[in-house]
């Protein structure tokens, strides 16, 4: 059953993985590979908008693949046909062969499919796949070699994009407890000891980081996706490892320190990798500036709040439905219940027709990801690990890589960013629900086939500007033809690059352009070299003033550049400017929102 589903995952990832783009985004990862296939390094040489391990590694798949788009599709895809195995082991902790079969692919359909660009958001998901799996190796086989494998997996996801904390966080989270459900016993005077109170402390440090995190975004909507799941899990191990046996404190740091170094230790690989290059280049100052200070400008310059809070209200009434399958079982009443669930699509349906259908459906599942979190939290609250302890931190591990990845979507939580993290919800979910008797059927069978026909039939088949947000259908879709395109584009899209591209190359000499504000697509199409560091005009406002910009422009001999009439997120071009540009340029042809200029 294993090889089905991994042979028929694949090959529907593979059939779909040319589809949808956004410009910018191929524009970025493909323009900072170039850029790193050419000698240069992010952050140094550049305004890397991510970490710059994935940088890297586009790189590699350039080498291979050659110079063009698809490249990095085809190296996301290979990560792909490693992380099915994966989930499917993970699930295989919680379910049946045929549950874990059905987990399986209704997370890849609700994942790549859905937006196949080789985003770094996706290799946080699948390095948090990864390390999750270790961790439950090693819940299960105690070999510190999985610690170290899952150590490992976090390096790499940091290092691919910073938001690869949320998974270190999570592990060490899980550690914690970890410990506390192998110290022994329950024990009234441990509730009291140096340990708990240390401990507690500490923990409560995750929360306060996240509020931190969020200040000046403390709407509802963000309190309960972000805050709810961190402070939940946070409490629930303050728990545990409060009631613990009553061994000394030294003693219980030392085993926590035994749990954790060879976590620390693997985690030390990838980036001490990263970081080797830049210290020998004495550029380690950049690469700090690159990672923890620019990105802070997104705060300001890339938001999108996360659905309004009433949307919850459907994810609410599924969970309700399965609360009561859980009691009900089998049988007539279990029956009864699915007949029951199939009220509400039609019900939906009936009351504002496919546009409504589709945004309850949407909203059932994008809005759960807080109350699967505080409902398994709840039921291992309810159960402490007293009987399958094993069972019980396994359930705990997925619970709180779900809640702390999901911060992926902050502050950016465009419908897409759910992708990002439901399998690892639906992982926790099935992980709970083990605890209190396993997925009621055939509710569980239900859902499963429903949600799975939503995600091939509407979205997987949407734009990515529509998921999520309603149910129109795409525009028609062609080839970008052009020679580093390929890619399939909104035919409106494919018209106006092919345009500007081609009007472009037809008066750029010598091998360089200036193109802005944020569109970085523009050179890698054209082929043709940035003579700035800029990749989004937000990231170094300083980079892209006036003087700067028309001083690399003259030293460079360009004779031809696109301007952006329509930028979403930086400042429009600055008067200066733009005065500049017309008298170096006067002759000017404007295709869509891009305007080519080029000198008489």
């Amino acid at each position: 059953m294993f090889l089905v589903v991994w042979v028929v995952s694949c090959a529907y990832v593979f059939h779909l993985l040319d589809r949808n783009w956004i410009p910018h985004d191929d524009g970025v990862l493909a323009q900072s590979a170039e850029r790193v296939l050419l000698g240069e390094m992010p952050h140094r040489d550049f305004a890397e908008v991510y970490t710059g391990g994935l940088s890297y590694l586009n790189a590699v798949g350039f080498r291979i693949f050659g110079v063009q788009l698809m490249a990095l599709r085809y190296v996301l895809f290979a990560f792909v046909v490693a992380w099915v195995p994966a989930v499917c082991y993970c699930a295989s902790r919680f379910v049946s062969a045929f549950g874990a079969a059905a987990v399986t692919l209704l997370s890849v359909v609700w994942t790549v499919p859905n937006y196949p660009a080789a985003m770094p958001s996706w290799y946080n998901l699948f390095f948090a796949t990864f390390g999750a799996a270790a961790l439950l190796r090693y819940s299960e086989r105690k070999e510190r070699g999985w610690l170290v494998a899952a150590g490992v997996m976090g390096g790499c996801s940091v290092a691919a994009k910073i938001t690869g904390s949320y998974y270190v966080a999570a592990c060490l989270l899980y550690l914690v407890v970890h410990e506390g459900v192998t110290a022994g016993a329950a024990d009234r005077a441990a509730v009291r000891s140096g340990y708990a109170w240390l401990v507690g402390a500490l923990l409560v440090g995750l929360p306060a980081g996240i509020l931190a995190l969020l200040r000046g975004h403390l709407a509802p909507e963000h309190v309960y996706h972000f805050l709810v799941p961190a402070t939940v899990l946070s409490l629930l191990a303050a728990r545990t490892a409060a009631s613990a046996s009553g061994l000394p404190i030294r003693r219980r740091l030392g085993r926590l320190w035994g749990l954790g170094w060879p976590f620390l230790a693997g985690l030390a690989i990838p980036i001490a990798a990263l970081l080797g290059p830049y210290i020998a280049q004495g550029a380690t100052g950049a690469l700090l500036h690159g990672v923890f200070v620019s990105p802070t400008t997104r705060l300001s310059a890339a938001t999108w709040p996360p659905n309004a809070l009433l949307g919850a209200f459907p994810a609410g009434m599924v969970a309700l439905l399965f609360v009561h399958a859980c009691r009900t079982g089998g049988g007539p009443r279990g029956w009864l219940t699915v007949a029951l669930w199939l009220t509400v699509p039609v019900a939906a349906l009936a009351i504002g027709g496919v546009e409504y259908l589709y945004g309850v459906t949407w909203a059932s599942v994008a809005q759960a990801i807080p109350l699967v979190v505080v409902a398994g939290a709840a039921v291992l609250w309810l159960r402490p690990p007293t009987g399958d302890a094993t069972r019980w931190e396994q359930s705990f591990l997925m619970l709180a890589i779900a809640g702390f990845t999901s911060l992926i979507a902050f502050p950016f939580a465009l419908p897409v960013y759910f992708s990002y993290s439901a399998p690892l919800a639906l992982l926790a979910l099935v992980g709970a629900l083990r605890l209190i008797g396993g997925p009621p059927q055939p509710l569980a069978s239900l859902l499963t086939a429903y949600y799975a026909g939503f995600a091939v039939l509407a979205l997987n088949t949407q734009s990515i500007h529509e998921l999520g947000l309603t149910a129109a259908r795409a525009e028609p879709l062609r080839a970008l033809n052009l020679p580093r395109g390929r890619v399939l584009v909104p035919a409106s899209d494919a018209l106006e690059y092919e345009a500007v591209v081609n009007t472009l190359t037809s008066h750029a000499q010598g091998g360089f352009t200036f193109a802005g504000p944020d569109v970085p697509e523009i050179y890698f199409l054209a082929g043709l070299r940035n003579p700035t560091r800029s990749l989004f005009d937000f990231l170094e406002p300083s980079a892209t003033g006036a003087d700067r910009v028309l001083a690399a422009i003259d030293d460079r001999h360009i004779t031809a550049v696109v301007t952006n009439g329509k930028v979403r997120y930086s400042s429009p071009l600055s008067s200066d400017l733009e005065a500049g540009l017309e008298s170096r340029f006067p002759a000017a042809r404007t295709i869509g929102r891009l305007t080519v200029r080029w000198r008489e």
